[in-house]
C-alpha cells in the first residue's frame, strides 16, 4: 500500500472512533423510561408505561418505542430521521404522519408533527445538564378537541 492510502485509512478509522465516542457522549441517546409520576398528561391521559430507545444515525436518530394499533394490540414502532427540519414519515401512528426535527444543542430538540399536511402539534426534548431526565413537552392544536400540553418525563435507564 502506499502512503496515501494508508493515510486515507488511518484518517477514516480516526472518524469513524470519534462518531462512535461523540455518539456515546450525546445526553439525548439512550434508553428512556416513563416515569408517570413527574409527568402530566392534560386531555390526552397516561399513555401507561412506556419505554423509549434513542439510537443515533449521521445528524439524527432512530426512534424505537411502544404503539398501541388501530385494534388495541400493543405493538412497536421505529423511526429514522434527522435533525433537519424536513418531514420524515412516522407509520403506525394514528395521532402524525410525519416528524421534522431541528436540534437546537446538545439537550434541545424541536419538532412538528403533522397529519394530512396539518401540522397537529408542536413538541420540545430537553435533556438535563446531568443527563438523567428527559422532558418531552407537547403543545397539541389539533384536532381542536384535543388541544393542549402534555409533558412527559423520562428517567435515563
Amino acid at each position: 500500500m502506499t502512503l496515501k492510502v494508508k493515510t486515507i485509512i488511518l484518517a477514516v478509522g480516526v472518524l469513524c472512533v470519534s462518531i462512535g465516542l461523540l455518539a456515546e457522549e450525546d445526553p439525548l441517546m439512550g434508553t428512556w423510561k416513563l416515569n408517570l409520576t413527574k409527568s402530566k398528561f392534560g386531555r390526552s391521559g397516561s399513555p401507561g408505561e412506556i419505554t423509549r430507545k434513542h439510537e443515533p444515525i449521521p445528524n439524527g436518530i432512530k426512534i424505537t418505542r411502544p404503539l398501541v394499533d388501530a385494534n388495541g394490540k400493543p405493538t412497536t414502532g421505529t423511526w429514522t430521521m434527522k435533525f433537519d427540519g424536513k418531514d420524515y414519515p412516522v407509520p403506525g401512528d394514528p395521532n402524525l404522519d410525519t416528524l421534522s426535527m431541528k436540534r437546537i444543542d446538545a439537550y434541545t430538540v424541536e419538532a412538528i408533527a403533522k397529519k394530512d399536511g396539518k401540522v397537529t402539534n408542536t413538541m420540545r426534548w430537553d435533556i438535563s445538564k446531568d443527563g438523567k431526565t428527559f422532558t418531552w413537552t407537547s403543545k397539541r392544536i389539533l384536532p381542536p378537541e384535543q388541544a393542549g400540553t402534555t409533558v412527559r418525563v423520562y428517567d435515563k435507564q
